[in-house]
Parts: structure tokens; C-alpha cells; sequence
């Protein structure tokens, strides 16, 4: 795969751009903008992205906070390849994969600036509370939620911990494809997206 010259400073790379396999889950470019918007990246920073998948997310971060670094979070093997085959396309010097189960693999990375949570893989109360754990102090906390039962726990997680600028938005994206002479509209999953900031130091 060769190396792809990226001159943008934008996030929101086109999906076929990303190295992909239909047996992993990538976060599609219209998510990504808005998920990267929720997280208020800035240069330096250290970013978590647990449930990495396909890498797209922890690419798009590594790009904005240029000297930071971005720890990838992935269970699966195959999903590690292509976090690493991504992350070299685009040149990438500042990502660090970390392979194992999330939280356990967390508590071992410096304390975050921002996390974002992709999947879960069943340990969602765990990441939680271990997110809330390694999360600075003011940092933000970003999940994207495709069930609709991880969406609201993710809500009652961040409203319990006292976060603020709490917000939640439900995302439901089609683009156009031709059929034929004309286009139609093909949807994609809806996408509910939740994030806080955790609450400074007293």
C-alpha cells in the first residue's frame, strides 16, 4: 500500500482512501467529522481511541495534534494490521497501537487529554470507569453509540460523574448512488454520538 500524500488540514479523508476489510468496523467520514469535532483536539495532545477498528479515527487525531500522540486501542489482530497499514499511509510518526483488552490496556498509557470510545466489545461499564480514571482533568470524553442501548448508558455514565457541556446527537447519514440514469438515496446506520468534559480540579 503505498504512501498517501495528504495536504489537508480538515478532518473528514474520504472512506476509500483507509485501507479496509469488510470484517472490521471503520467509523464512516461523516461520524468522523462530527466525533472529531466533539473532541476539541489541539497540538500536543494525547489521545486515546478505544475499539480502534479499521484505524480511520485514530488517523484523522494523529493528522490534527501533529507532536501528540494517539494510542489505538484494538482487541483484534487483524484490526491491529490495519491500524498500523493506515496509520503508515498517511505517514503517521505519532501512533502508538496498543493491542489487548480494553481497560486493561489502559492503565498502563499516561493520562489522556481525550478519549474517544468506537467499541466496547461487552466491557463498556469498565472502559467507563476507566476512561473517568486516566481522563485529565477538564479533558473530553467522546463515544459513538450504534445499539441503542449504549448511547443512554453512556449519558447516565458522563451525567453521573458530573461532567459538563454534556451533549447527544443522533446522526443518520444517505449519500447518493447512481442506478442508472438517476440517483437514489442509500442510508446508513444511524450513529448517536455522546460527550462531556470532565470536571476540572477544585
Amino acid at each position: 500500500m503505498s504512501k498517501l500524500e495528504w495536504p489537508y488540514t480538515t478532518p473528514g479523508i474520504p472512506d476509500h482512501l483507509f485501507k479496509q476489510s469488510n470484517a472490521i468496523p471503520m467509523t464512516k467520514q461523516e461520524i468522523r467529522l462530527i466525533a472529531i469535532g466533539k473532541m476539541k483536539l489541539f497540538p500536543g495532545a494525547v489521545v486515546y481511541d478505544v475499539g480502534a477498528g479499521s484505524g480511520s479515527v485514530t488517523v484523522e487525531c494523529a493528522l490534527q495534534i501533529k507532536n501528540g500522540t494517539v494510542y489505538a486501542l484494538e482487541k483484534d489482530s487483524s484490526a491491529d494490521e490495519l491500524v498500523e497499514a493506515n496509520a503508515r499511509r498517511f505517514g503517521l510518526t505519532n501512533v502508538r497501537l496498543v493491542p489487548g483488552f480494553a481497560p486493561d490496556t489502559m492503565e498502563k498509557l499516561p493520562p489522556a487529554d481525550r478519549i474517544f470510545i468506537g467499541g466496547s466489545a461487552g466491557a463498556l461499564s469498565e472502559i467507563l470507569e476507566t476512561s473517568h480514571h486516566k481522563l485529565k482533568p477538564d479533558g473530553w470524553l467522546v463515544a459513538s453509540a450504534i445499539t441503542l442501548e449504549t448511547g443512554p448508558r453512556v449519558l447516565q455514565f458522563l451525567e453521573d460523574k458530573g461532567y459538563q457541556q454534556i451533549e447527544a446527537v443522533n446522526i443518520s447519514v444517505a449519500r447518493a448512488r447512481q442506478v442508472a440514469r438517476s440517483h437514489m438515496w442509500q442510508g446508513m446506520n444511524p450513529v448517536m454520538i455522546v460527550s462531556g468534559q470532565k470536571p476540572g480540579k477544585p
